[in-house]
């Protein structure tokens, strides 16, 4: 089934860096999460992922980012039906939210060590398994 979808809002719900704890050289952990919502009537999806950079345990970098997806009427009443959003379509939402965070921690950590850790692709596959069912 085709979605069509718009982006309807991005908010930094969280934003925290520490570039002087970054050790250049010294393997960075990057840890990522997501998480979906959606509306009683399914016209909106969230996409909700955060993201966080250490080093030998310690806080580099913490993000967490929404961004909200309208969803046209006549998908909305498809999904309802079907009662579930497909995992692909999720991954697609997630894909989206990702690439938006990496730009928001390069404009954020210009002119700082941190800028120089690009947020790697996410295998989504991996991060995303199911589908986001309900009733």
């Amino acid at each position: 089934m085709v979605i069509p979808y718009r982006i309807h809002q991005i908010k930094t719900q969280q934003f925290v860096f520490f570039p002087e704890r970054f050790v250049n050289q010294s393997q960075v952990l990057i840890k990522s999460d997501f998480s979906f919502g959606v509306n009683k009537e399914l016209t909106n999806i969230k996409c909700n992922t955060k993201i966080t950079y250490t080093q030998d345990e310690n806080l580099l970098l913490l993000i967490e980012v929404t961004c909200f997806f309208d969803i046209d009427k006549d998908a909305s009443k498809q999904l309802l039906e079907a009662g579930r959003i497909e995992v692909d379509f999720l991954r697609y939402l997630a894909t989206i939210t990702t690439g938006t965070i990496r730009g928001i921690i390069h404009t954020k950590t210009e002119g700082t060590s941190l800028n120089l850790i690009v947020l790697p692709p996410i295998n989504l596959m991996d991060a995303i398994k199911n589908d986001f069912v309900f009733k």
